[in-house]
């Protein structure tokens, strides 16, 4: 069986030669002249590097988001009630779905663009004597771990969202791809981050430009950041808690400990790079309600007597959730009572929510110049070590990387030492602390590796249907109360709803 897949790039000329498709190249002296210019070279480079942190930040992020229960609507539009309704529905891996572009096939073009974009760089440099010298300096060492980081990261978004990817290096031959399983795809992912972060080492002077004309991370802060990424990474693949119990945590608290202290968060220029999930979750209808209102799990967590759904009956409005004595619960949501916005009671009133999230709002518009990205919060490192002491039973350790953090030093929450409340505490912060702070997925991995997902919510995307068509491969998908418990859909033995939440 041929298969031929062209993955969607920045410069599409660049990944597709006229000979696999048979068109005319009307681009190619473009192509060759960023290939044999340096600085236009340098720059190609430094836009793959935008396009793997946009990725991360954009719009592909709601599903997530609705999938760990951190928004809820009724709303249609795009297919956000398809994640965010009760029991679970399954994706619809179908090329009849008019959103399938945005919610499965969102994270498969993008991430497979940059690792596509990071392959031309990496030919040209190790296969064609490619140099990249720029003002009579060599910047090729620089340039190459740059693209080895891209890749492994693009990777190991790939392995984490998806059950199955393709592994391509500049030598794959398109006609012989075959598809590698999550678990190949991460040790893909990590073996080129790991190789990034060694030529970066040894590059005197070594920068990395987050996007054209954005921040410019030293050798420290982008050892760091790779870091950084091993520890989310590593940390974010099971599926399950049986799954978790594998991992080697030892080794991700080492990445964790040598990861940022700072957030990551380059700041914003307007119409060239800007969080856009941010910009769709936080907008503020004329009403006063949110357009994507918080989830009934946020107040649940700041006061456990709190419904885990809306009531049913009309004439009940909820009352404000009882203050537990965090100031950021004040200071990221608003109670707004019965405006509900966009939310109808004919698709479910269990769905409404008398609260909005207002963290990080800027008036309706985060595309301004000067706003944070907010693309990794420094708070998930310590939650991260936190998370890994629990797994090793060391509770007492636990807790006190928690009191440190955030949950102590702001919300001034205390945690007990026993392995039920240190989970407790760590799913309040994932979903309170990093939600909207650290980009797509963090708190739908955290839920799945707990066993904490509502019964029938997809553990993993499939691949897009639009792909398997093109490979000829068989369509299938993941998702619905039917599938509970099978691989890619959540069993919910540990559901959110359930918990009993003492800290």
């Amino acid at each position: 069986m041929r298969k031929i897949v062209c993955f969607l790039i920045t410069m599409t000329i660049l990944s597709c030669s006229q000979e696999e498709f048979n068109i005319p190249n009307n681009n190619q002296a473009d192509a060759e002249r960023v290939l044999a210019n340096a600085t236009d070279f340098q720059n190609f480079n430094i836009s793959n590097h935008s396009a793997l942190f946009d990725n991360q930040i954009e719009f592909q992020g709601i599903y997530f988001r609705a999938l760990a229960d951190q928004f809820s609507t009724t709303n249609a539009f795009r297919g956000f009630w398809d994640f965010c309704d009760q029991p679970r529905r399954q994706v619809i891996n179908s090329t009849a779905n008019d959103d399938l572009g945005l919610q499965a096939g969102g994270p498969w073009n993008g991430f497979n663009s940059v690792i596509n974009n990071a392959n031309i760089v990496i030919d040209n440099i190790e296969n064609n004597d490619g140099q990249v010298i720029v003002d009579e300096v060599d910047l090729t060492d620089q340039e190459l771990a740059a693209a080895y980081f891209d890749k492994g990261v693009a990777q190991g978004y790939l392995a984490l969202i998806y059950d199955k990817a393709y592994i391509v290096n500049p030598d794959t031959d398109p006609g012989a791809l075959e598809f590698s399983t999550y678990q190949e795809v991460f040790e893909a992912g990590v073996d080129n981050i790991e190789k990034g972060l060694q030529l970066a080492q040894s590059v005197a002077e070594f920068t990395y430009q987050v996007y054209p004309g954005g921040q410019i991370l030293d050798e420290m802060m982008f050892e760091q950041l790779a870091n950084s990424y091993l520890a989310r990474l590593s940390i974010g693949l099971p599926r399950t808690n049986t799954e978790a119990s594998s991992l080697d945590y030892n080794a991700i608290i080492n990445y964790a400990s040598n990861g940022i202290s700072e957030d990551f968060s380059p700041e914003a220029t307007e119409s060239v790079f800007f969080n856009n999930l941010q910009d769709w979750s936080l907008f503020l209808l004329s009403d006063g309600a949110g357009y994507m209102p918080s989830d009934q799990k946020i107040p649940h967590l700041v006061d456990p007597t709190y419904d885990t759904d809306y009531p049913t009956d009309e004439t009940i409005i909820l009352d404000p959730a009882i203050d537990n004595g965090d100031p950021r619960f004040e200071e990221y949501y608003e109670y707004v009572g019965e405006l509900f916005g966009f939310l109808r009671a004919s698709r479910g009133r269990y769905l409404f929510s008398s609260y909005r999230t207002k963290k990080f709002y800027n008036g309706n518009d985060q595309n301004q110049t000067g706003l944070p990205t907010n693309i990794m919060a420094a708070a998930e490192m310590q939650y991260i070590i936190a998370e890994c002491h629990y797994r090793l039973g060391n509770y007492d350790a636990a807790v006190a990387v928690l009191d440190s953090s955030p949950r102590g030093t702001v919300g001034n929450q205390s945690t007990t030492a026993a392995g039920p409340n240190v989970l407790n505490a760590l799913l309040y912060e994932v979903s309170i602390e990093l939600d909207l702070a650290s980009g797509i997925c963090v708190e739908w991995w955290f839920m799945r590796r707990h066993d904490m997902l509502q019964a029938g919510s997809p553990t993993m995307y499939p691949v897009p249907a639009s792909e398997l068509e093109i490979s000829q491969d068989e369509i299938y998908t993941f998702g619905g109360p039917a599938a509970a418990g099978e691989t890619g859909t959540a069993s919910g033995d540990n559901d959110w709803r359930n918990i009993d939440l003492v800290y």
